[in-house]
């Protein structure tokens, strides 16, 4: 029988290269693949929290274009408003209302609190300013909770029904009062915290004063409005349908409104003029509630009213929202 040799059970010595670890050289190499990985996903990181900041941001801006753009058609679509009047006789006559729907200034009104007809301008190229007026009922407006309701004016308080109505030839029996609606929008703040203000006739013991100015919405930096006029003034029941008084020959600012010969048909020249205006064009420049840090440069790009390229540089987005309204109260269908 051959003899079985036995097994060694000696382990192998470790060599010089495995006791040696990594090298300097490796170790740098690996670092360096690290903070490349680490700066990538770093870059990664901010370039989407930027993205999404930005998003936030112009979304905002949007909501708040379009709710500011609603609220002036909203107004706009009552302008020149008023409840038909008719007599016992059967003829028909004007509504209780029958004085000009809107009146505007280039660069706001010099007192907005004054009365409608001595409404003045301070021009220049500021943002502009506009009244609008219109017969107001509870349903029209948000009543009041009064116990007897009382229509309201642009920030909410009530109107007194204290305007003497307007109808010619007057009807059998004579027409009651009624409650004017006189908002005057303008932009306030444009240097620290702009937004759409407004002040609009309200009750002051048993008559009507202009009240204070109220803000409505927040970052609505400047307005701009055009007017949309015809030939002639319009009448809202005219007895014969003439289209000189229904179609719209041009697009002017409030001071070209102003600059209009009057053509005779109305007694009060300011009224001949602003009667004529049968649509308007209103353009809000709106400005992001806050800065973008490190907004890519084609972020801070706009057009403003007058369509011209502008770039900000105070990290504020802005955009601009324009909307046409057509006066519907003023056109007269035959």
């Amino acid at each position: 029988m051959k003899a079985t040799r036995p097994h060694s059970t000696t382990t192998a010595l470790p060599t010089r290269r495995s006791l040696d670890g990594f090298t300097l050289i490796e170790m740098m190499i690996a670092l360096v693949i690290g903070l490349v990985i680490l700066a990538a996903g770093l870059s990664l990181y901010v370039a989407s929290s930027r993205g999404s900041q930005l998003s936030q941001v112009e979304t905002q801006m949007n909501e708040d274009g379009i709710l500011a753009v609603n609220l002036i058609q909203q107004q706009l679509k009552q302008a020149g408003y008023s409840r038909q009047v008719i007599p016992v006789s059967g003829s028909t006559v004007m509504g209780n209302f029958a004085g000009s729907a809107v009146r505007g200034c280039d660069g706001g009104f010099t007192d907005a609190a004054a009365a409608f007809d001595a409404l003045a301008c301070t021009g220049g190229s500021g943002s502009d300013a506009i009244a609008i007026r219109y017969e107001a009922n509870t349903f029209n407006t948000e009543a009041t909770t009064d116990a007897t309701p009382l229509p309201t004016n642009c920030v909410g308080h009530g109107i007194n029904v204290a305007t003497a109505s307007q109808a010619a030839p007057a009807p059998t029996p004579p027409a009651g009062n009624y409650a004017l609606a006189d908002n005057r929008y303008s932009v306030t703040g444009a240097n620290t915290q702009p937004m759409l203000s407004c002040q609009g006739s309200e009750k002051s013991g048993a008559a009507n004063v202009i009240g204070t100015s109220q803000p409505l919405l927040a970052n609505v930096e400047s307005m701009q409005v055009l007017y949309g006029v015809a030939s002639r003034p319009s009448a809202e029941l005219a007895a014969n349908y003439d289209p000189m008084k229904h179609q719209i020959v041009s697009y002017l600012s409030a001071s070209g409104v102003d600059a209009l010969t009057s053509t005779g048909t109305l007694p009060n020249a300011a009224d001949d003029r602003w009667s004529r205006v049968l649509s308007v064009r209103v353009c809000l420049l709106m400005r992001s509630d806050q800065p973008v840090r490190d907004a890519p440069p084609g972020a801070m790009a706009y057009k403003d009213c007058s369509n011209v390229d502008v770039t900000g540089n105070d990290g504020y987005l802005r955009r601009t929202y324009t909307t046409t309204v057509l006066l519907r109260n003023r056109v007269v269908i035959q």
